[in-house]
């Protein structure tokens, strides 16, 4: 299996298992107060948000893990009939996301 359609079935398992805030603001808000354990990106995003995410990510020591995708794709795949550009993983449940990212 690809490491793509591996990556979506774990962001899938973390929708159904885990706990977690969508967007950017909420996922920033969640990275500064100490909850968030990983986030994942879009590669598609607006560069003053990847830059203001991956900042408070790095100050954190928390992982970030990357989407292929743009935020209608990751939208898609977690089931949303909206774009979804950031989720802050708080709990990863039975997903291995946070084995995949980067700090």
């Amino acid at each position: 299996m690809s490491r793509t359609a591996s990556l979506d079935n774990e962001v899938r398992l973390l929708i159904k298992t885990g706990k977690f805030v969508l967007g950017a603001k909420r996922s920033i808000e969640a990275i500064k107060l100490g909850k968030a354990k990983g986030v994942v990106l879009v590669t598609k995003l607006p560069r003053r948000i990847e830059e203001d995410v991956v900042y408070y990510a790095r100050i954190g020591g928390i992982k970030v893990v990357r989407f292929n995708g743009s935020s209608y794709d990751l939208g898609v795949a977690i089931g949303k009939p909206y774009p979804v550009s950031t989720i802050a993983i708080l709990d990863p449940g039975e997903s291995s996301l946070l084995e995949e990212g980067e700090v």
